[in-house]
């Protein structure tokens, strides 16, 4: 038994030793030198296999490494790279999207393979690298600024917007479908991580620009589905040229309209089309009703506007939702056929009820506004607006002393107006036969009086050059 005992303890000694022993090989080798070697180190060296790009910097030292990845950079990294897109390309040098690589931190991050860790996690990782080897990223920065003004200057050049599919109106009223355009837009996302793989290559710097098509939001298809094919109602009235503020305003107010929409079985507001009408908005002060009186009020003339549209949509067949008539009764539409809106809470709506849409088109001319309406109404329909006046009112007169006029002297500052009871029926008609007969409204316009300046003043010689009496200007 003591024999036993004996060559046991020899046994585990010597496993012990060679277990020492291999520690200390490992220890050896991680720091670099050989069992054989006593003379000093040179200093720390990059594991074998590690690499950046294709340049091989295993077993170099902190400066030899330096050397190396300058000449790569000054060599490859900096070179033009081109960019490309069909048959159009760019030549970009690195220089000018502000490309900085940090050569320093690419050493410092090739050295630190093989070095973190414990030293059995070290050994480990430095044999996985020898064996199948490490890339080390070449750090690279770019000026941000730069880049985005590359992006802008291709994106400009690139990018095309998409065109909505619509309709065309020639001058005679026939309707064309503009067909829809599909756009293009270069995608930015990628591109600079494109870029950034590409500086590292020797050959095949180009980068091939990814660039998307951009389909339009109203296609073809859909505008031909809208079924807009003629012209099935117009009205024109007239107003005074002269009068700028209240054109102006006219003129604002028929843009509002002008190519809107309105889908089968949606209703249109004219309030909503127009907004609101204030000097913010863009309005002027023009002669407005109130209480039965025209005075100076922002937005004057709009009324005439959606009169003028009323008109169309009566002759259109289109279902009135919401109409209301002025107090008294204005002059640029036949009495009964005035549609007055206020913004805040009298509108005109009317809704769509045919199978497919129907497009508002205005025009303003010298003296005139035009209101269009496009569809597909039936050729052989015809609509007829009938006014039938049941009572009318005289305006009276009213008297007003005015200092400033001779004794006996009277002028007319307003003609005043009649006022009316009148009802308004829509007959349609197909292929000459009257098919219905529709009472749209009943109103009441009020009379305006006839205002008459009488003359209270001091006497006065005649004068040649003035009008004779009875014949006194007036508005």
């Amino acid at each position: 038994m003591a024999i036993l005992s004996r060559a046991y303890e020899i046994s585990r000694t010597r496993k012990n030793g060679v277990v020492i022993a291999l520690c200390l090989l490992a220890v050896i080798t991680l720091l670099g030198g050989t069992v054989a070697e006593a003379r000093p180190s040179p200093g720390p060296r990059i594991a074998d296999g590690v690499r950046v790009a294709d340049v091989h910097l295993g077993g170099l030292a902190r400066d030899e490494t330096t050397r190396a990845l300058a000449g790569f950079v000054s060599e490859v990294v900096m070179q033009p790279i081109t960019l490309v897109w069909g048959s159009e390309s760019w030549q970009v040098g690195p220089d000018d999207i502000g490309v900085e690589v940090h050569v320093t931190e690419t050493v410092e991050r090739a050295m630190a393979v093989g070095r973190t860790g414990s030293w059995l996690a070290r050994w480990r990782e430095r044999r996985q690298v020898a064996d199948q080897g490490r890339e080390v990223p070449l750090v690279v920065t770019v000026n941000e600024d730069l880049f985005r003004d590359l992006v802008f200057e291709l994106a400009s050049e690139i990018d095309v917007p998409p065109e909505n599919a619509g309709f065309s109106i020639g001058d005679d009223d026939t309707v064309r479908i503009r067909p829809a355009v599909t756009g293009r837009r270069l995608e930015t996302g990628g591109l600079g991580l494109a870029i950034r793989d590409v500086l590292t290559q020797r050959t095949g710097r180009t980068v091939r620009l990814d660039v998307l098509p951009v389909t339009p939001s109203v296609t073809t298809g859909q505008v031909e589905a809208m079924r807009i094919r003629r012209c099935t109602a117009a009205y024109t009235t007239k107003f005074n040229p002269g009068n700028e503020a209240r054109v102006h305003n006219i003129r604002a107010a028929a843009q509002g309209i002008n190519g809107v929409l309105v889908a089968p079985g949606e209703a249109f507001s004219f309030n909503a089309a127009v907004g609101p009408r204030s000097r913010e908005a863009g309005y002027l002060d023009a002669p407005v009703v109130v209480e039965d009186e025209l005075v100076p009020g922002v937005g004057g003339g709009i009324c005439q506007v959606s009169s003028t549209l009323y008109n169309a949509v009566l002759l259109a067949g289109l279902h009135v939702v919401a109409r209301a008539n002025h107090s008294v009764a204005p002059t640029y539409v036949p009495v009964g056929r005035d549609a007055t809106v206020a913004y805040d809470y009298i509108d005109f709506r009317f809704r769509n009820d045919g199978p497919g849409h129907v497009m508002m088109v205005s025009d303003v001319a010298r003296d005139s506004v035009t209101v269009k309406i496009f569809g597909d109404a039936p050729a052989d329909r015809e609509i007829v607006v009938r006014t039938e006046i049941e009572e009318k009112i005289p305006p009276g007169v009213v008297r007003k002393e005015d200092m400033s006029l001779a004794a006996g002297q009277e002028v007319v500052e307003d003609e005043g107006a009649w006022g009316y009871v009148v009802s308004v029926y829509r007959i349609t008609r197909i292929s000459g036969v009257d098919v219905s007969k529709e009472l749209l409204s009943r109103d009441r316009y009020r009379p305006r009086a006839k205002r008459v300046l009488v003359g209270v003043g001091q006497p006065r010689a005649p004068d040649p050059a003035a009008p004779a009496a009875g014949a006194q200007p007036h508005n």
